[in-house]
This record gives structure tokens, C-alpha cells and sequence, in this order.
């Protein structure tokens, strides 16, 4: 990390941040032989895995739909339900460009804001505008190695979804992504000055120099200098398991209107779904200062095959009524024999639906899932 992290500073870039909209990468150049990060913008819907990533080789007449990974019914690095990015650089600005090749990505991520931020508990008196990326959402990032093979130039990076089929499952197919706040395509991050006003076959310029020291990966680490997240350096050596921290998918559900800021004090809802299929995990809270609320689950299944029954209960306590959603946490199963998880497994059964006002009286009750962000 600290070798990429010279690279940075060393090319003279200037670092702005994790861009709010994902609108840039980090940084915009970058030198053949490192690796870099880049955001991924709002509620991308991004796949964690990497095992198409790993047998991309490189070149411009790389097909992945032609490439053969055999299937692993448990891995970390191969994400059964919502697939990987790849991310192709390109010699033009439209997606139609002449390929140079793809560019590995080592580890896919997402960022937080700290709950004790001025972002999540801005003191009296501060200004506050929650623009960009929703903090409670998260930022994905990717780090992505720029081969030593590659030649100086300036190029555009296209983002990619591609997902392991389940029939036949040795092969990966190509997913069109969509932007957290509608169904427009997303391909890359030039051309966005609004809502509605994107530009997704604009590719995003990347500007790659000569490195001037020969090859910069690490054999063993693919260009990461390790670090250890569970504690400290043990000789240099990295000491935890980074694919441990990969998010697992997650179903979200509205509470209420989103467009309005009033939402309930208390909410309770019950969640079916096929429990041979998918297992429930746990829920979270769509609110930044999740200290300030408090939300339980319990849940009955009977897995049997692909079908079975299971349901949830969930519970939401928020006296300060900022919960705009919740999110349920899940794992697949059996992908090779059940598949992945789609919007009709879930089923919110509508008497279950109960929500209070801050006093205890009822209030009509909203909820509804979010098929966009969460599949």
C-alpha cells in the first residue's frame, strides 16, 4: 500500500478524496507496473469477485465470454450473486475503441463514513451538504494493476459487470449495469453533470507513464505491500484476510417515501423467502448514525432443496425517525443448484407491515424492495 501510495504522490497528483458521484479516479495517471484505486459511482450494484480477473491474459483480443473458469461451490474470491467488474482500457473515448487489454483488479472493497464523523454528527453550527454518494450506502473501490506491458499513453478506462452463469457455470456473461437512481446504463464516469445528464459512453481518461524502475509488482502480492487490518505489521507481512471484508449482497428495503424526510419511530415487517435457496445473515440500518436507532431480527426456516420456507422478522426502533431503509444480509446456499437470488424470492407479507409515530400511535405503513440497487 505504501508503494502505491509513493506512486501517487510521486507523479505530482494532486489526491482530492473518494470523489462523491465516483466522477474520478485515484489518481488520473497512473505508471505502468503500480497499482491504483478507482471509485465506483453510486450504487453501482458492483460484484466483489475476481476470478474472471484472474484469467484475463493481456492483449486486445481478450473475449471473457470465452474463457473458462471452472466452478467452486465456496470461494472467497468468486462472487456467486453479483459477479465482478472488469475494467477495460480502451485508445478512445467511446465504448466502440479499439481494446488494449483489461486491467487486472487484486481487490474490490467498499468505504464508509466513520460514524463519529463531521459527516454523520456535524457539530452545531456546521455546514452540511449530503451530496454525492449517500454515505450510508458506501463507496466502492477497486485496486487495479496497470501492466508493466502496457506502452505510455493517454487511454480511457470502461467498467464492465460480468456474472458466472449458472448454466453452464464454467463461463461468465455480460450484465448491462444501472446507477443507483434510475435504469440508465452506467459504463464509465465522464460526461456526469446531474441527474439525467450523464454521458456513459464517454470513457474515463487515464493518462499512463513509464515507470522508470522496471517491473514494481510484488510476486506474491500482486503490487499490494501488505498490511494488517486486525491489529499491526507482523515483519511486513500481511496478517489478515482482505477477501474476509468483502460485503456480502444484501436486500434493501424502503421505509416509508424516500422523497420525504418523515419516517416512522417504529417499523416491524416480515420477510419470506426460500430458505434451501438463500440464508438470512442479519439486518442493518440505512441511517448514518446508527447508534441513534436499534433494529432486531429473528427468523424461522425449514431448508429443504432449492425451496424450503423461511421468514423473517425485523424490528426497527428510531426515535429520531432518520431510517430511510433497511438492509437485509444474506448468503446463497447452493448457486450451482439453486442459482442466484432474484426480487421475486423475497416477498414482504403485507399484514406484518406495522409502523408508529414517535408517540406509539400507527401510522400507515410503506415498504417496498429496492430490485435496483439490490440485484
Amino acid at each position: 500500500m505504501r508503494r502505491m501510495l509513493s506512486a501517487f504522490l510521486g507523479l505530482g497528483v494532486a489526491a482530492s478524496g473518494l470523489a462523491g458521484c465516483g466522477t474520478f479516479s485515484l489518481p488520473r495517471v497512473a505508471a505502468k507496473g503500480t497499482t491504483i484505486m478507482i471509485p465506483v459511482p453510486d450504487g453501482f450494484g458492483a460484484g466483489f469477485g475476481r476470478v474472471l480477473n484472474d484469467e484475463l491474459p493481456f492483449g486486445p483480443s481478450v473475449d471473457p465470454a470465452t474463457i473458462s473458469v471452472p466452478f467452486a461451490s465456496n470461494t472467497l474470491i468468486d462472487d456467486h450473486q453479483r459477479g465482478e467488474l472488469l475494467f477495460a482500457l480502451r485508445e478512445g473515448s467511446n465504448v466502440s475503441s479499439n481494446l488494449v487489454t483489461y486491467l487486472p483488479v487484486r481487490y474490490a472493497g467498499r468505504v464508509h463514513a466513520d460514524e463519529v464523523s463531521r459527516r454523520v454528527l456535524p457539530a452545531e453550527g456546521d455546514s452540511f451538504y449530503p451530496i454525492g454518494t449517500p454515505a450510508e450506502v458506501g463507496q466502492t473501490v477497486a485496486f487495479i494493476d496497470i501492466p508493466y506491458a502496457t506502452q505510455p499513453g493517454t487511454y480511457y478506462v470502461f467498467v464492465e459487470r460480468w456474472k458466472r452463469k449458472q448454466n453452464p457455470t464454467n463461463v461468465f456473461e455480460k450484465i448491462a449495469p444501472v446507477v443507483f437512481h434510475g435504469t440508465t446504463p452506467w459504463l464509465s464516469w465522464a460526461g456526469f453533470t446531474g441527474y439525467g445528464t450523464s454521458h456513459p459512453t464517454i470513457g474515463m481518461k487515464l493518462h499512463v507513464v513509464d515507470s522508470g524502475h522496471g517491473e514494481l509488482f510484488h510476486e506474491a502480492t500482486h503490487g499490494f505491500d501488505k498490511w494488517f487490518v486486525d491489529g499491526g505489521y507482523y515483519g511486513g507481512i500481511y496478517g489478515g484476510d482482505l477477501d474476509q471484508l468483502i460485503p456480502s449482497p444484501k436486500l434493501r428495503i424502503w421505509l416509508g417515501n424516500p422523497y420525504s424526510p418523515n419516517y416512522p419511530a417504529a417499523f416491524e415487517l416480515t420477510l419470506q423467502y426460500p430458505a434451501g435457496k438463500l440464508e438470512i445473515m442479519g439486518a442493518t440500518l440505512g441511517n448514518l448514525h446508527r447508534s441513534g436507532a436499534l433494529v432486531g431480527l429473528s427468523k424461522a426456516e425449514s431448508p429443504a432443496g432449492c425451496g424450503g420456507t423461511g421468514s423473517a422478522h425485523i424490528s426497527l426502533v428510531d426515535p429520531e425517525q432518520r431510517t430511510q431503509w433497511i438492509e437485509v444480509v444474506y448468503r446463497l446456499r447452493d448457486f450451482g443448484g439453486c442459482g442466484r437470488a432474484v426480487p421475486s424470492d423475497f416477498t414482504i407479507v403485507p399484514e406484518s407491515l406495522k409502523a408508529y409515530d414517535p408517540s406509539g400511535n400507527a401510522i400507515g405503513a410503506v415498504a417496498y424492495r429496492d430490485d435496483v440497487y439490490s440485484f
